[in-house]
């Protein structure tokens, strides 16, 4: 996919706007914890309480993993969310309407990792699904994604599966599945860390040996020289017939010791 110009209104820009015009309403819960393990929890307002599974989260909840908490969200669209140690995820505006034109998946992850798997909001609109983070905006064109900051506080975006965009003040990129691309400013473009594998063509099958023969005119042409079989192993010997063993090997005598006694032979008989 072709960057978009930097003059043209970006994703990020135009998100931001849309944000701040829409009041935050209590909706019904957007979804469930489906697993929670370490520190985990939950900032509701001002209220702040541990997140365990089975609970509920709604539109403006922040959800907070330790050095050791994780946690994974399953929404009513059935998309899913699962949280790495160390994050802070939102749920800034989430509608399950069933409407393409009302659907709304926005979240922001201003630390830590998440990997996304989109569900039926995304499948029926892909411009209403948004992962926002302080440098970019994650747009799906596909189903699942990372995104995780670096030990630099650097946003790092990977594609699992179809396809993503990847959105600053400067433009948007695809990201396609295995490919990944770091965000070093909201004001440049994401820069490509990692692209897919080439795989290469396996080349057909070419002869033992390939030369060239010089003709009398000068001109060159192929020629194929056809490897020798290897020799025929011997045949066995005839049936009945035992095979000659081979002479012993020869053992020297031991060094610096005395030598054998030499063998006598009875005298033959007259």
């Amino acid at each position: 996919m072709k960057p978009v110009p930097p003059s043209s209104p970006s994703r990020l820009g135009l998100l931001v706007a849309l944000l701040a015009a829409w009041p935050l309403q209590a909706l019904a819960a957007a979804g469930l914890v489906q697993f929670s393990a370490g520190e985990v929890s939950m900032r509701r307002g001002a209220a702040s309480s541990p997140l365990s599974k089975g609970a509920e989260l709604d539109t403006g909840d922040v959800v907070l993993t330790g050095a050791t908490g994780r946690a994974q969200i399953r929404f009513t669209d059935g998309g899913l969310v699962a949280l790495q140690p160390d994050s802070q995820f939102t749920v800034t505006r989430y509608v399950d309407s069933g409407d393409p034109a009302q659907d709304s998946f926005v979240v922001h992850l201003l630390r830590g990792g998440m990997r996304a798997v989109t569900g039926l909001i995304g499948k029926r609109n892909a411009a209403n699904y948004h992962v926002v983070t302080p440098t970019a905006v994650v747009g799906i064109r596909g189903s699942a994604f990372y995104v995780t900051f670096n030990a630099q506080g650097q946003v790092v975006v990977a594609g699992e599966q179809d396809e993503i965009e990847v959105c600053t003040q400067a433009g948007c990129v695809g990201v396609k599945a295995g490919e990944s691309v770091l965000v070093l400013s909201d004001q440049k473009l994401p820069v490509y860390t990692h692209t897919r594998a080439v795989v290469p063509v396996p080349q057909p099958k070419r002869p033992d040996v390939v030369g060239e023969q010089v003709q009398a005119d000068g001109s060159r042409s192929s020629v194929q020289v056809t490897r020798p079989a290897p020799p025929p192993p011997p045949p066995p010997p005839p049936r009945g017939q035992v095979p000659t063993p081979p002479p012993p090997a020869y053992t020297p005598p031991p060094t610096g010791g005395t030598p054998p006694p030499p063998t006598t032979r009875p005298p033959k008989s007259p």
